[in-house]
C-alpha cells in the first residue's frame, strides 16, 4: 500500500515536473524571438525604409530599455497580481506589438510599436525567473537553461528562418513576418491557463503599496547588473553588427548560415546545461571561462577568411548562450523568493539600460569610423568588469530560511 502509494507520487511529481519544464520552455520561446526578427530584415529595413546603420541598432535593441523601465514595475505587478496574471499581460501586449509592426512604415511608428512590444517583454521576463522558483526550487539551474533553451530556439528561428521565409512566401510583404510569428500566442496563454492551474503560484494581494524600487546600495545587484550587461550585449552586438560584417567582407551570402551558427551552438550549451548546470552554480571558474572564451571567438568572427565566418560565429554563439543561462539562474539562485522581485527590478532596470547604451554607442562608432571591430569596443569593456567580480557575487549567496 505504501509501495503502491509512493509510486502514484513520484509518478504524479515527474508529471507535474514535465509539465512545469514544458511550460517554461514555450513562455521562452518569446522572449527574444519577436526581437531577433529584425536582423535577418536589416537589407530590407535599409534599402525599403531607409534605416540607417544607427537606427538598426536602436530598432534591435529599443526592447531592452522597456525592460529596464518595466524591471520598475514589474516588481510591484508581480506582488499585486500574481506571476501567472503577469504573464498572460506580458505575452499579450508582446504579441500585439509584434504585429503592428507589420502596419507602419518609417522609422517613428516602427519605434512606436516596438516600445509596446518590449513591455509585454518586460513583464514576461521579470516573471521567468519567480515562475523558474516557484515550480522547480531544488532545481533552479536546470529550469533556468529549460526556458533559456526555449529562448534560443526562438532566437534560432527568428534570425535563420525570417529571411528564406520572407524571401520564399511574403516576397514584397517581407513586414508581416513580425506578425506571423506571434500567430501562435494565443495557444500558449491557453495552455499557460490550463496547465498553470496545477502548479504552485505566487499569490496576489496588497503586499506591495507602490513600486518597488531597486536598493542601490545592494553590491550584489551592481554586481548582477555588470554580469547581464556582459551576457546581454555579446549576444546583441554579436547579431547586430554580423550583417554588416558580412557586408564590408562582400560575404553577404553568408548572412543567414552565420545567423543560424550563432544562433544554433546555442541550443547545444543550453542542452548540456540542463544536465550540468546545477552542479556548477556558484564555482566562479566556469562563469569567467565561459565569459572569457566569449570575448576570444570575436577576434575570429571578425578576422577569419571565407566560411570561416560561420564557424566563428558557432562558437561565439555557444559560450554567450552559455554565459546567459547563468545569468538568468542567479537571481533565483542568491536571494530568498520574497527578496526576488526587488533584486530583478534593479538587474532589469539597469542591467538592460546598459545593454541598450552598449549596443548603440557600437552603432555609432561603426557608422563614424566604418569599421565595424570598433562596434565590439563598449562589450569588451563590460565583460572585463564583469569577470572581475564573479567571485564576490557568488560569495553573497542568502541561505533559504
Amino acid at each position: 500500500m505504501n509501495q503502491d502509494a509512493a509510486t502514484m507520487g513520484s509518478s504524479d511529481r515527474l508529471r507535474q515536473a514535465l509539465l512545469a519544464y514544458g511550460l517554461l520552455w514555450c513562455l521562452g520561446l518569446y522572449l527574444r524571438l519577436t526581437v531577433l526578427v529584425v536582423p535577418p530584415l536589416i537589407p530590407q529595413l535599409k534599402a525599403v525604409l531607409g534605416f540607417t546603420g544607427g537606427e538598426v541598432a536602436i530598432a534591435t535593441s529599443l526592447p531592452l530599455v522597456t525592460l529596464a523601465v518595466g524591471g520598475l514595475a514589474t516588481g510591484w505587478l508581480l506582488a499585486r497580481l500574481g506571476v501567472r496574471h503577469c504573464m498572460l499581460g506580458g505575452l499579450g501586449v508582446m504579441a500585439l506589438g509584434s504585429g503592428l509592426r507589420s502596419l507602419p512604415e518609417g522609422f517613428p511608428p516602427f519605434m512606436l510599436a516596438t516600445l509596446l512590444m518590449g513591455a509585454g517583454i518586460a513583464l514576461m521576463q521579470a516573471a521567468m525567473p519567480v515562475l523558474a522558483k516557484l515550480w522547480a526550487p531544488e532545481r533552479i539551474g536546470r529550469a533556468s537553461a529549460v526556458y533559456t533553451n526555449g529562448l534560443l530556439v526562438g532566437e534560432l528561428l527568428a534570425a535563420g528562418a525570417t529571411g528564406p521565409l520572407a524571401a520564399a512566401w511574403l516576397g514584397a510583404h517581407w513586414q508581416w513576418a513580425f506578425a506571423l510569428w506571434v500567430a501562435p500566442v494565443p495557444l500558449l496563454m491557453l495552455a499557460l491557463v490550463v496547465g498553470g492551474r496545477r502548479l504552485p503560484a505566487m499569490t496576489s494581494g496588497a503586499r506591495a503599496p507602490g513600486l518597488i524600487l531597486p536598493d542601490i546600495r545592494d553590491g550584489r545587484m551592481w554586481r548582477l547588473v555588470a554580469l547581464l550587461g556582459a551576457a546581454a550585449a555579446l549576444y546583441f552586438t554579436g547579431n547586430v553588427f554580423l550583417p554588416p560584417l558580412l557586408e564590408e567582407s562582400d560575404r553577404l551570402a553568408l548572412l543567414a548560415p552565420s545567423l543560424t551558427a550563432l544562433n544554433g551552438a546555442q541550443m547545444l550549451s543550453s542542452a548540456l546545461l540542463i544536465l550540468y548546470a546545477d552542479r556548477l552554480m556558484g564555482r566562479p571558474w566556469p562563469l569567467i571561462a565561459i565569459t572569457a572564451l566569449a570575448l576570444l571567438a570575436l577576434p575570429l568572427m571578425l578576422w577569419l577568411p571565407g566560411r570561416g565566418v560561420v564557424w566563428a560565429a558557432g562558437v561565439f554563439g555557444f559560450f554567450t548562450s552559455a554565459l546567459f543561462i547563468f545569468v538568468l539562474a542567479l537571481p533565483a539562485w542568491l536571494v530568498r523568493l520574497e527578496a526576488l522581485p526587488r533584486l530583478m527590478a534593479g538587474m532589469l532596470c539597469f542591467g538592460y539600460l546598459l545593454v541598450f547604451a552598449i549596443t548603440v554607442v557600437g552603432g555609432w562608432l561603426n557608422d563614424l569610423s566604418g569599421t565595424v571591430a570598433l562596434a565590439f569596443l563598449p562589450t569588451l569593456l563590460i565583460s572585463l568588469v564583469a569577470m572581475a567580480s564573479t567571485r564576490r557575487l557568488l560569495a553573497s549567496r542568502q541561505q533559504e530560511t
